[in-house]
């Protein structure tokens, strides 16, 4: 049986982009990932790729400066991912709209928030907005437009897999069911297809990362928060930006994609149940905002399970229970966001190339 040096856990964005920066850092280590594609893949496939850490983000903290940072690594990141892969992946950098009638008394918070940080924006009255959007409801009002960006998210899992493969990482479709350990060290995964060794583990397994700490006696404070999403065929002219509104977003994917339109917040454990009457309450909302939306096609319909952790930041880092385990979890809506300044972030940890410890993301903090 062979002993990797990394054995992550977790076949999302998440774990292979570690895989990926990682195997980059150390091209002579072993390097393997595992995952059922069923419950890896709930988050990384499910999102709608929205990079918007000025839009989701209300305060100037360790976490917004992260996420702002990951917005910025993100072009040289689709470039390496792409060149290694041979997989296009779309990333439009047209920035989002934020609609007067959306977020309402919200829009001078908005707005002075984006002045003091900085950040890319400019108002458009009411006639710029049916000059320049008039596929909009004639009624939104102003809008504020936000430097921000937007991802194709699965065809960006697609090419961190094939990439992670060329760089000679290993893949193994396997659902890991626990650990071997010896005192404060893990040697080997348990899948249901046998174990797994290795010197290093990374767990990056979403939601289900609480179920496999709690095999390793660690209390996790991680839990699945619901999300019911749809995709609508829209004509890619209609639309370039994303937009942001009160408990709605649209999201074009363009190349032909349609439009992703989300999404519901629900703390029910990882009930994955789609509800036909909540799938038209959020077209409904949408085409409040985007009227081609109500007559759309509807493609396909889907739910998804955001790891969110106590204090809604990420749980990155060594764990301070064993010495050779490592957490990448609870990135919650943030995690395609996050993916290239995550990526670096942990694969710095593993090597032991220490980059600059962010506390507020410490496993410690909840003891793990």
């Amino acid at each position: 049986m062979p002993q990797y040096d990394v054995v992550i856990v977790g076949a999302g964005v998440i774990g292979h982009s570690i895989a990926f920066k990682t195997k980059q850092a150390r091209p002579d280590w072993n390097i393997v990932v595992l995952g059922d594609p069923m419950h890896s893949l709930a988050a990384s496939r499910a999102a709608a790729g929205m990079l918007a850490p000025f839009c989701e983000c209300r305060e100037a903290n360790r976490f917004f400066r992260f996420c702002r940072e990951s917005l910025d690594k993100y072009p040289r990141f689709i470039e390496e991912v792409s060149s290694v892969s041979g997989k296009d992946v779309f990333l439009s950098d047209a920035g989002s709209i934020m609609p007067e009638k959306s977020i309402g008394d919200q829009w001078d918070e908005r707005l002075q928030f984006f002045k003091s940080e900085n950040v890319p924006h400019a108002v458009w009255s009411p006639a710029e907005v049916r000059e320049k959007l008039p596929h909009l409801s004639p009624d939104v009002g102003a809008c504020i437009w936000v430097g921000e960006a937007q991802i194709n998210n699965r065809q960006l899992h697609d090419a961190l897999v094939a990439a992670s493969a060329k760089l000679g990482v290993r893949v193994e479709n396997a659902g890991v069911t626990g650990f071997r350990q010896d005192g404060s060290s893990l040697f080997a995964a348990v899948t249901d297809t046998g174990e797994v060794e290795g010197k290093r583990f990374v767990l990056a397994a979403g939601s289900w990362s609480q179920q496999l700490g709690r095999v390793l006696g660690v209390s996790m404070p991680v839990r699945p928060i619901k999300g019911q999403m749809c995709r609508v065929d829209v004509d890619d002219m209609t639309l370039a930006y994303t937009i942001h509104g009160m408990c709605t977003y649209i999201a074009p994917w363009r190349q032909g994609n349609g439009f992703v339109l989300g999404s519901t917040m629900e703390d029910k454990g990882f009930d994955s149940l789609i509800q036909d009457d909540v799938i038209q309450a959020i077209i409904d909302r949408a085409a409040a905002i985007l009227p081609a939306i109500q007559d759309a096609p509807l493609v396909e319909t889907w739910a998804g399970l955001r790891p969110a952790a106590e204090d809604r930041m990420p749980v990155m880092g060594a764990s301070s229970k064993f010495h050779n385990l490592y957490y990448s979890t609870g990135h919650f809506r943030n995690g395609i966001l996050q993916t290239p300044n995550q990526a670096d972030y942990m694969a710095g940890i593993v090597t032991g190339d220490a980059p600059e410890l962010v506390a507020e993301f410490d496993p410690a903090r909840y003891d793990m």
